[in-house]
């Protein structure tokens, strides 16, 4: 069961939820990007049942029919081109270039 928290930016306070790295639900397998496109940080579907799928990968079984996700695509805007892995170590804001800490809140949930 995946889980995802509230994170917010201590310059802008621009606020997310997200799991903030590598998760792993039932089904499906997320990583945390972010999208330079809408400069946005979201959770991307990057594999299915434990296993992660390299990028190079996708083209593959997305021709061999095995499910209909999108790999690799920002869920915001569809961008397959403009993102960027976050890094959960520095947690830079998208938006001013701050930094993200989980927030004060509540903002938790489980995902599967």
């Amino acid at each position: 069961m995946g889980t995802a928290y509230g994170h917010i930016c201590n310059k802008c306070g621009y606020r997310v939820t997200t799991s903030g790295g590598l998760a792993y639900g039932m089904f499906a397998a997320t990583d945390t990007y972010i999208c330079k496109s809408c400069r946005e940080i979201v959770d991307v579907s990057v594999g299915t049942y434990g296993k992660t799928i390299s990028k190079e990968n996708t083209l593959k079984k997305s021709t061999e029919g095995d499910d209909d996700f999108e790999y690799y695509v920002c869920p915001v805007c569809g961008s397959d081109k403009h993102l960027e892995i976050w890094n959960t170590k520095e947690k830079p804001c998208p938006r001013c270039d701050g930094k993200m800490s989980r927030s004060g809140r509540l903002d938790f949930i489980m995902w599967d």
